[in-house]
């Protein structure tokens, strides 16, 4: 880190701690004054060190993942001049693009993308994308890190930028493995994790159907099916190697924005975020996921943008009010529903609109600013760029431009309030084994070997279990219980033909679980801070559902399931011919 920045740093966290009564932005308060980081996750919000909501309101600044390489108005007015534009718009966080052909580009930048800042002359790009990090958060603005493209160019049409990955035969564009994309995170990752405000990596924008190779044959990525395409999987493995390198960061996992063959092929569909129910994303630092989405006006759930290539399917703007709330909360907005297995922060990454849209445009534009004030989400406009034609400052990049019809509804977003005070909300989390272990904790060790496992994530506890083997997770009262003093303990089967059973030690729960071909066969126990009581009861769910508490949601859908009541811990389970039939539930 910088001087600057750590100084910058010092004395916005020391002028913070003296004014945070509330947690609160107003409209007059300077964006610089940070609550303290890191940041991380609590329920569907992102909250501080001390747990108060922090609300990302950015905007996205893009150009380095296009052509020149560094991001755009640099030709036009000095980098301190535009930093105080975003201020001037009051908002507190960047999302700054950049491409993976960018970063091993050492080639010094053109002169001319640079021409009011020759500060940078002879910088590669990304020491100039380093220099405009520093500058940013020197001036007390949040950087997003955003993995925009592989290749440096225009995003976002049927090309090799859909997938993390591309390679193609007889092409010179540049080209990439998973492998490579997982390590430049990494790079970038560990280049700025001395600096506080880079508080977030977005691993990658608008993954979509894609050119395969050299063809115009679709390549098409999927969530949970496993394979190179499986995006899920992916941004999993990334973000777990990420939290090695920096606990802190916030890990941000957009939906798949378009499935299936493209318009000019027949048809497809914008999944988003409606394959989380059936199958969230999981860390194994639980606190640090946020999802991500976009949406504009002119695409649809069957729409690409091109209304006529799409075959005239509808369009967002196109909805009226009610369907459209419908629509956008079945496809993302169900995420941030208070205490449900797949619960999580959404940060809508992009919406905009130009200032010449016509009425249509206007009245999406509005329900979208409405949508998000009442939810309370975090989002980050596109784009700040005075050469984008849908930016927020002039073409010279020396004003903000506050006149048009998009002023009003972007000032009442910026200045809306906030969840006040302290947030907490109870978390839970769902296991599912069905394709190889399912660990959300720290813990390394092959607890079970040759066996299928599902671990809780450090803090949390079993508290149900289901037929088609997945779990419900809870961190109800389990943290004053969590000792870590202690190895934790295996419960082995203790088995007839017909009946399995396992059961914790005394003073021991639930937060593990491991299956073979015969069915449940291992527990893995915590032991308890204090002695637990002996207090139980068995709990049978063998021909339906069975819960004492309905938090948490259907974390098993389809399949029978039991659930111990709030104030329970598991202990043990028992199975018939192969079945989880039941759970033991104790008194804490």
């Amino acid at each position: 880190m910088s001087l600057k920045v750590l100084v910058s740093w010092i004395v916005a966290s020391w002028i913070l701690a003296i004014s945070s009564a509330s947690s609160t932005f107003s409209a007059e308060e300077p964006v610089s004054l940070f609550p303290l980081f890191p940041l991380s996750t609590q329920g569907r919000f992102i909250v501080d060190i001390n747990q108060n909501r922090f609300k990302i309101k950015a905007v996205n600044w893009w150009g380095a993942n296009d052509a020149l390489q560094v991001v755009a108005g640099l030709d036009q007015q000095p980098i301190s001049m535009i930093i105080g534009l975003i201020q001037e718009w009051k908002f507190n966080a960047i999302r700054l693009p950049f491409s993976n052909q960018m970063l091993h580009d050492t080639a010094p930048v053109q002169e001319r993308a640079i021409r009011a800042n020759p500060q940078f002359l002879g910088m590669t790009p990304l020491q100039v994308y380093d220099q405009t990090v520093a500058a940013l958060t020197a001036a007390g603005i949040a950087v997003i890190l955003d993995n925009h493209s592989t290749t440096s160019e225009w995003c976002c049409n049927y090309d090799f930028n859909g997938l993390w990955h591309h390679t193609a035969w007889f092409s010179s564009t540049y080209q990439q493995t998973s492998e490579m994309w997982q390590h430049d995170w990494l790079m970038m990752v560990e280049r700025y994790k001395e600096n506080p405000a880079v508080i977030a990596a977005d691993l990658r924008n608008e993954v979509r159907t894609m050119r395969w190779g050299s063809t115009y044959l679709p390549e098409i990525p999927q969530w949970g099916g496993g394979g190179d395409n499986d995006w899920r999987q992916a941004a999993q493995s990334a973000g777990n190697a990420m939290l090695k390198v920096n606990p802190n960061l916030l890990i941000l996992v957009e939906g798949i924005n378009w499935q299936g063959l493209v318009d000019r092929l027949g048809s497809g569909h914008r999944p988003l975020l409606q394959p989380v129910q059936e199958l969230p994303l999981r860390l194994r630092v639980p606190n640090k996921l946020v999802y991500s989405v976009h949406q504009y006006s002119f695409t649809g759930p069957r729409n690409t943008g091109d209304s006529e290539l799409s075959g005239n399917q509808p369009t967002y703007e196109s909805f009226d009010t009610q369907a459209w709330r419908d629509l956008t909360e079945r496809e993302w907005g169900y995420v941030t529903a208070s205490e449900q297995y797949y619960t999580a922060p959404v940060i809508l990454n992009e919406f905009g609109a130009p200032p010449g849209a016509g009425e249509r445009t206007q009245a999406w534009y509005s329900r979208m600013t409405d949508y998000l004030i009442e939810k309370d989400l975090d989002f980050a406009f596109w784009p700040l760029n005075g050469n984008d034609g849908w930016g927020l400052v002039s073409s010279d990049w020396s004003q903000t431009l506050q006149g048009d019809w998009r002023f009003p509804h972007l000032k009442r977003l910026i200045e809306a309030p906030i969840a006040a005070g302290k947030v907490h909300e109870n978390r839970y989390t769902s296991l599912n084994i069905s394709q190889g272990d399912d660990n959300q904790s720290p813990i390394e060790s092959d607890w079970n070997p040759g066996s299928a496992k599902g671990t809780c994530p450090s803090g949390f506890r079993l508290v149900g279990l289901s037929q088609n083997y997945r779990a419900l997770c809870a961190d109800l009262f389990t943290p004053e219980l969590l000792s870590t003093s202690m190895p934790p303990a295996v419960s082995n089967a203790v088995s007839s033909f017909v009946r399995v059973e396992k059961e914790c030690p005394a003073n021991h729960y639930a937060t593990g679980f491991s299956t073979n071909f015969f069915g449940v066969n291992g527990l893995l126990c915590v032991p308890s801070k204090t002695p637990l009581s002996e207090s139980c009861r068995d709990l049978k769910f063998n021909q339906g559902d069975n819960r004492s508490s309905a938090k948490g949601g259907d974390f098993a859908i389809r399949s029978y399931k039991g659930q111990c009541a709030d104030d329970e811990y598991m202990k043990g389970i028992a199975l018939q011919w192969s079945k989880v039939s039941e759970i033991s539930c104790c008194r804490l």
